[in-house]
């Protein structure tokens, strides 16, 4: 217990910050501080640990092998105590925190407005960080503790990660009027016209693609696109078709283009909210799961 006298709480939530971002400037971003305090910070923690614990090598920072050991019992240490502080009623309106999601623009066009409106008027102290990440770094990020939760559609999960099933959404095929006059199309005749993909990495396979291997058919992808709010807008006065989720038409398409469905049966993408196993005891983190899945509804 001596040299518990020796620090405060405060110290250890900037050693966990540095250990995890591995960068003092960011790691003073995400605790709103500015640089010259938590460098101050690091420079007592130095001091106190005997290490230099952040070292720079080939111009980046890297942990030393007393930090990389002090990282996990750090974090389940803080995580203990924070469950303690948090065992009591949990009150949104008097919540000051920041949690930190990852969404592709296509759960962000679903969620964001919903959850925003709802956290303004209900615990309006509440911050919220949107992150833009692939389903593997919205994975390696749960693992190291920078987000608090994700959203998307995953195939296989760490078996430190939970998952919970928000809403299904069904696939459908867009097309210019001029290609596509009769609202359908043959299988030849859709295979016949190249295609508009959304992919975040345009080498991954994805569910229309997975579906045409199975029965020995391929299309030609002429545009692959990260974003699935500006792939609709790629189609209008083009040869192109796009096969994509449904719910990101939130509004009227386009005049010129026409919705139908794809003439291969694809299965329903599940939207899924993920999160580590270390959060299922955080009340407040709880508490937002369950008003996103009302929302949702």
């Amino acid at each position: 217990m001596n040299n518990l006298r020796r620090l405060d709480l405060n110290q250890l939530v900037t050693l966990l910050v540095l250990l995890r971002e591995r960068h003092v400037s960011r790691a003073a971003e995400a605790l709103y501080k500015s640089q010259p305090a938590v460098s101050h910070t690091l420079n007592q923690l130095r001091e106190l640990f005997q290490d230099p614990l952040l070292v720079r090598w080939q111009g980046q920072y890297q942990l030393t092998s007393k930090a990389e050991s002090l990282y996990g019992p750090l974090a389940q240490a803080l995580e203990q105590l924070d469950y303690l502080i948090t065992l009591q009623d949990f009150q949104p309106a008097l919540c000051h925190r920041r949690f930190n999601i990852a969404l592709s623009d296509y759960g962000a066009a679903i969620i964001a407005q919903p959850l925003t409106h709802y956290l303004r008027l209900h615990a309006p102290d509440v911050d919220l960080k949107i992150w833009h990440c692939s389903r593997e770094e919205m994975q390696n990020k749960l693992l190291e503790g920078s987000l608090d939760l994700a959203f998307g559609v995953f195939n296989a999960l760490d078996n430190t990660l939970r998952a919970q099933s928000v809403f299904q959404d069904k696939m459908v095929s867009v097309a210019d009027k001029s290609i596509c006059p009769n609202g359908t199309m043959e299988l030849n005749e859709w295979l016949s016209y190249p295609h508009v993909a959304v992919s975040m990495k345009p080498f991954d396979t994805n569910e229309v693609d997975l579906q045409l291997k199975r029965l020995n058919q391929h299309r030609r992808v002429a545009i692959t696109v990260p974003y699935w709010q500006v792939a609709p807008q790629l189609i209008v006065g083009t040869d192109l078709i796009l096969t994509i989720a449904q719910k990101i038409f939130s509004q009227k398409i386009d005049e010129h283009c026409v919705i139908f469905e794809p003439p291969i049966a694809i299965s329903p993408l599940d939207f899924q909210m993920i999160w580590h196993e270390r959060s299922d005891a955080d009340n407040a983190l709880n508490w937002l799961r369950e008003i996103i899945v009302s929302l949702l509804i």
